[in-house]
C-alpha cells in the first residue's frame, strides 16, 4: 500500500510516487481512503451549500492562460525567493491549516521536517496539535506562526504567543483577519465535527477501518490546542482545553490591534485574508511587511472572489511598500507560476500538502514539496523565465480580473 513501502532507494521510491501520484487529485483520492471521513471532510470541505467558493478558486486559476516562449538556451530555472531577509528554495510553502494532527497524527511535526528539508516556509496554525517551540526546533528556521484573535483580557494570550515566538527561531508572524464570524461548513456539521468534537459509534467505526491512521494515532496521540495548554485550567483534558479556548476566541483583529502587534513583534509580520486593495492599503499603513491574498481556501465566505482574480489590484495598491503573497486553490506548479506572473512574490498551498499527508503518511509532505519543485521548474522553462523576477514578464490573459475604484501605485514590490 502507498506510503508503507520503504525498501526502495530514495530515487526509485520518488520515481514510484511520481508514477502513482502525478497530480494533487491523485493524492486527494488516496487520502480519502486512508483518512477517517471526519478528518478528510474537514480538509476537503468548504463553506456554503455547494462549496462554490472552493470551486471558484480552482476555476479562476484554470482560466488564466500563459504564452510559452521558445528558442532559448537550455537552462535550469532559478527558483529561489527572498522573503523578509531569508532565502527559500522555491516560491511556495505550507499554508496555515487547522489540525494537521487530526488528518494524520503527528502531522505538524512532519510538516516541520519537510520545511527544513525542502527549505520552504511552514506556517503553524493556531489550533495545531504541537507547540510552536517543538515545531520551530524541527523546522530549523523555516517555521512561521499564525495568530487568531483571542480577545480575552486585552489579547493577553496573543501577546504572550508573540513573546514566545521572539524567544525561538520564528522569522514571520501571520496575523489572520478572515475569521470575522463562525462559518457554517455543512460537511463538518454532518460529521458532528464541532468544538468540542462529539464522538459516537460512527466516529469509532470510521476510524477503526483505517489501520495506518490508527497506528499513527497510537504513536502520537491527540493534543488539541497544544499552544494554549499553559493558559488553560491545570490538568485540563483535550475537551476541556478546547472549550476553554473556544470561549476566549473569536472575531477579526482591528487595525489598531494589528498596529499593537506590529509594535510588539521585532521581525516580519504578514496579515492574511486580504481581498480588497483598500484593506491592503490599511495594512501597509500600520507597518506590516506583507499581505497574504487569500479567501481561506473557500472555507469562510462562499461568495468571496477567487484571490487570484483580485491579486493584481492588490499588488498595484501595495506597490513597493510591502510583499504580496498568494494562496487558495493552488494544485500545481503552473498555478504557482500563475500567481507569480500576476505579481505575487511567493505562494502558499494548504490542501495539497494535507492530501499528501493523508495519502502517504509521513513521506507525503516531502513528496508534495518535490512535486511542486519539479512542476514549477518545468513551467518556468516552458514560459522562457530564467528566474522568478522574469516570471512577471510572462505574457498572460486573465479574464476574471477584478477592478476597484482605488488609485493604484505605479511601483511594484
Amino acid at each position: 500500500m502507498a506510503g508503507e513501502s520503504k525498501t526502495a532507494t530514495p530515487a526509485a521510491r520518488l520515481h514510484e510516487l511520481r508514477m502513482q501520484f502525478p497530480t494533487v487529485e491523485d493524492m486527494r483520492r488516496r487520502a480519502r481512503i486512508r483518512v477517517p471521513r471526519f478528518a478528510f471532510d474537514y480538509v476537503d470541505g468548504a463553506a456554503g451549500q455547494i462549496e462554490e467558493g472552493k470551486a471558484r478558486n480552482a476555476a479562476a486559476l484554470d482560466a488564466i492562460e500563459m504564452v510559452p516562449r521558445f528558442g532559448l538556451e537550455n537552462y535550469k530555472a532559478d527558483m529561489k525567493v527572498d522573503l523578509f531577509g531569508k532565502t527559500y528554495a522555491m516560491p511556495t510553502g505550507i499554508a496555515p491549516m487547522g489540525m494537521p494532527g487530526m488528518v494524520w497524527p503527528g502531522g505538524e511535526m512532519v510538516f516541520a521536517r519537510t520545511a527544513a528539508k525542502a527549505q520552504i516556509p511552514f506556517v503553524l496554525g493556531n489550533s495545531a496539535w504541537a507547540p510552536i517551540e517543538d515545531v520551530a526546533a524541527a523546522a530549523q528556521g523555516y517555521a512561521w506562526f499564525q495568530l487568531y484573535r483571542q480577545p480575552h483580557n486585552d489579547l493577553e494570550f496573543n501577546f504572550d504567543l508573540i513573546r514566545r515566538c521572539t524567544q525561538i527561531d520564528v522569522p514571520v508572524i501571520v496575523v489572520t483577519l478572515d475569521v470575522a464570524a463562525r462559518t457554517k461548513r455543512p460537511r463538518e456539521l454532518r460529521n458532528r465535527l464541532l468544538i468540542p468534537f462529539r464522538t459516537g459509534w460512527k466516529t469509532y467505526l470510521d476510524a477503526g477501518v483505517r489501520p495506518f491512521w490508527l497506528m499513527a494515532l497510537r504513536r502520537h496521540g491527540t493534543r488539541a490546542f497544544a499552544n494554549f495548554e499553559r493558559y488553560g485550567p491545570p490538568g485540563a483534558s483535550n475537551k476541556e482545553l478546547v472549550q476553554f479556548m473556544r470561549a476566549r476566541s473569536g472575531g477579526t483583529f482591528s487595525w489598531e490591534e494589528v498596529a499593537r502587534f506590529r509594535e510588539a513583534w521585532p521581525h516580519a509580520m504578514i496579515v492574511k485574508g486580504i481581498l480588497h486593495p483598500g484593506d491592503a492599503e490599511k495594512a501597509v499603513a500600520v507597518g506590516v511587511d506583507g499581505v497574504l491574498v487569500s479567501n481561506h481556501g473557500g472555507r469562510q465566505l462562499e461568495g468571496a472572489p477567487a484571490p487570484i482574480d483580485v491579486l493584481p489590484a492588490i499588488v498595484s495598491a501595495v506597490g513597493d511598500r510591502g510583499t504580496v503573497l498568494f494562496d487558495s486553490g493552488i494544485r500545481s506548479g503552473e498555478d504557482v507560476v500563475r500567481g507569480l506572473a500576476l505579481g505575487a512574490k511567493s505562494t502558499l498551498s494548504g490542501r495539497a500538502f494535507m492530501y499528501g499527508l493523508g495519502a502517504l503518511g509521513e513521506e507525503g509532505p516531502d513528496y508534495v514539496a518535490d512535486f511542486f519543485n519539479e512542476e514549477i521548474g518545468a513551467a518556468l522553462r516552458h514560459l522562457g523565465a530564467h528566474n522568478l523576477a522574469e516570471a512577471r514578464d510572462i505574457e498572460r490573459r486573465h479574464p476574471g480580473a477584478w477592478t476597484f475604484d482605488i488609485p493604484p501605485h505605479s511601483s511594484s514590490n
